[in-house]
């Protein structure tokens, strides 16, 4: 696994993104990004060795963003070379994967922008949830 991303979920895409481009000093978003099929938008801000990603989504699943909170950290996302096989690895040891806005099981990884991606649950994987995506 390699380290790709740290995502947070935000309450107003446009304010969270001021803040980290002018607060914080990051310069415009790296790429910005909408999939509406999967009710999500964000942005990508570059760190050197990663990246920040702010993200909104349409729904959110009770508890996923604190009523009032602003922000959440959401995930931590890694790149893997083959997503099947870390899919049968970590599900052989009790992994419970979804997609990017429901807590449901899924059985496949999720197509989103042109790449493979799963999510973890985060009670079966450590207590903390992961975005793993297929290396291009």
């Amino acid at each position: 696994m390699r380290f790709d991303h740290i995502g947070v979920l935000v309450s107003d895409l446009d304010a969270a993104t001021a803040f980290a481009r002018d607060v914080l000093g990051l310069g415009d978003p790296i790429t910005e990004f909408e999939a509406p099929e999967h009710g999500l938008a964000g942005a990508f801000f570059d760190l050197e060795q990663g990246k920040l990603e702010l993200f909104t989504l349409e729904e959110t699943s009770e508890g996923r963003l604190p009523a009032g909170s602003p922000a959440v950290i959401d995930h931590i996302a890694v790149t893997v070379p083959d997503l099947d096989a870390e899919q049968q690895r970590l599900a052989a040891a009790g992994v419970v994967f979804t997609g990017p806005t429901s807590p449901e099981p899924i059985p496949a990884p999720i197509e989103v922008r042109g790449n493979r991606h799963l999510w973890t649950r985060p009670e079966t994987s450590g207590g903390y949830g992961l975005q793993i995506t297929e290396a291009p």
